[in-house]
């Protein structure tokens, strides 16, 4: 690589970083990072700081090019990672994909990770809904700048379930965690325990992962994101949304499968599209697990909704199928405020989109190839009684309003994303117990995330969500809950453990880097 083509590519990245306009992750263009590669750079350990852990790993975020329609490949971002310590399933490579590789850890374990930036900009890996220390946690407040190594250390408190990693930059020009999340810097995270493992589920090649994301192609198959002029306006405001949608980081595909039952476990890893699971011959989805792990027993829903970063666990029982039968996991059609695709003639507010909100299309194809013994039915219940978070009339409520700021981006309380500084409506004392109450007075959805913690879902009132209302699961514990346009939702959660700055903030990411973020601090 010249230093003249270096210097220019450089260029392009840094102006495509400030426009929002067309970004095409065009050949070179994502590769600025080669010259040099990781330098060894001595860093404490952030969080846990122990002399021995149980799991010990390399993670770089690096430019790559990989296959994913036919013809020539597409430059991506995404992780990479070599265990250095550990079982040997805790890291599992998705060589195909863009996709970062699949960590397996257990409940109890002691982790440490060496985060290697290999990208031309500033990027974070944040632990998407575990309970870590707030300087482990990936926020923008902590940087980690190119050719730089951060190392963090935690202990896994969370009982069993389907967590994610993922960019957490906001760079100095404005919010990266769309970009940079869409140019492919996400992987799945599984938490297991001996609880769940008890339950005897389907596991290894009955246990199906599903990360669903959509995606937008130049001719050259070449990554495209956002629009121009117009089109780049309504794409801050409502959410980019891909022309097609991807299972696993490809087109989706069949699947062969036996005749017993299967976990799916799916994760809605799209920076603002929302799915509408069912199956294609309209039987019941039954659902056993959600963010935080198994419900407290399976629920049987005609469809169910997955929000952006929301993950649910679904049971299905191919027990009575024949060879040669097949079945669809599809995203049926809805309507969620300005965004669907029933307006404007079907194109929506998105214009020209292809794949408007609240399309239909399929997600994932099963054919049944072989008959087998019929296995381990669904347990009645799923595991030990977990108690809810016990709120009564003097708990706290706290109350943010979501709304727009005229051509400027989304607020909460009225106050866009301003760095690390906390109002004193925002500041909690550690070991409380809270409702926090979102209220949207925005048209459109919006998925709230709080970092850190786990919730329950304690109410909802007001808004029009008629065509998603059966399919929302708030039992169980949560990470991100759906709040529909005119909808009030409450949650409740209790500060444990670890005090410390904090993010809570809308995971349509295109609203979160235009402001609708904030911190809030934990204080002993």
């Amino acid at each position: 690589m010249s230093r003249e083509k270096s210097v220019h590519r450089r260029t392009v990245l840094r102006a495509a970083a400030g426009t929002g306009v067309l970004l095409t992750l065009s050949p070179g263009l994502l590769l600025t990072g080669c010259d040099g590669g990781v330098k060894a750079v001595e860093s404490e350990t952030l969080g846990l700081d122990s002399d021995e852990y149980d799991v010990e790993l390399n993670l770089h975020a690096m430019p790559d090019s990989v296959p994913i329609l036919p013809g020539a490949p597409s430059e991506v971002w995404r992780y990479r990672a070599e265990l250095l310590k550990g079982p040997e399933n805790t890291v599992s490579e998705n060589p195909d994909s863009y996709l970062g590789p699949t960590i397996r850890l257990r409940h109890g374990q002691t982790v440490k990770i060496h985060i290697h930036n290999e990208l031309p900009e500033d990027t974070t890996v944040h632990w998407h809904g575990l309970h870590v220390p707030s300087d482990v946690d990936g926020q923008p407040r902590l940087p980690i700048r190119p050719g730089e190594t951060m190392t963090v250390g935690f202990e896994v408190l969370d009982r069993a379930g389907l967590f994610w990693y993922h960019s957490h930059a906001h760079g100095k020009q404005g919010g990266r965690v769309g970009f940079q999340s869409y140019a492919g810097l996400a992987g799945l995270l599984i938490v297991e325990d001996e609880e769940e493992a008890d339950l005897k589920l389907p596991s290894g090649d009955n246990e199906l992962l599903l990360v669903l994301q959509d995606r937008t192609f130049a001719g050259n198959n070449e990554l495209v994101y956002m629009g121009r002029g117009m089109g780049s306006m309504m794409d801050r405001m409502h959410g980019f949304l891909g022309d097609r949608v991807l299972a696993n980081g490809a087109p989706p595909t069949t699947r062969k499968v036996a005749t017993r039952p299967y976990r799916i476990r799916v994760l809605n890893g799209s920076n603002a599209r929302i799915y509408k699971l069912a199956w294609s011959d309209g039987r019941p989805v039954t659902v056993i697990g959600a963010d935080g792990g198994l419900l407290q027993e399976p629920e049987d829903r005609p469809y169910a909704v997955l929000a952006p970063a929301q993950r649910l666990d679904i049971w299905v029982d191919l027990s009575e199928f024949q060879p040669g039968d097949t079945l669809e996991l599809i995203s049926d059609r809805f309507r969620a405020g300005m965004m669907s695709g029933g307006m404007m003639n079907g194109m929506g507010m998105m214009g020209s989109n292809a794949l408007p909100l609240g399309s239909r299309f399929p997600l994932a194809r099963l054919e049944v190839a072989e008959s087998v013994e019929a296995s381990e039915p669904l347990p009645a219940q799923l595991g030990v009684q977990r108690q809810k978070i016990p709120v009564n009339r003097n708990t706290r409520i706290r109350s943010f309003e979501l709304s727009p700021v005229m051509m400027r981006g989304f607020a909460i309380n009225g106050r866009r994303f301003d760095g690390t500084n906390v109002a004193d409506d925002e500041k909690v004392r550690l070991g409380d117990t809270e409702i926090w109450e979102f209220h949207n007075s925005t048209p459109m959805p919006h998925p709230m995330h709080i970092h850190g913690l786990q919730f329950n879902v304690v109410g909802r009132r007001g808004g029009n969500s008629d065509s998603l209302q059966q399919g929302l699961v708030d039992s169980g514990w949560h990470d991100t809950v759906l709040v529909m346009p005119r909808e009030t939702v409450q949650v409740a959660m209790k500060f444990e453990r670890f005090d410390g700055l904090y993010i809570y903030h809308c995971h349509n990411m295109e609203h979160e880097d235009a402001g609708m973020m904030r911190y809030f601090q934990v204080q002993s």
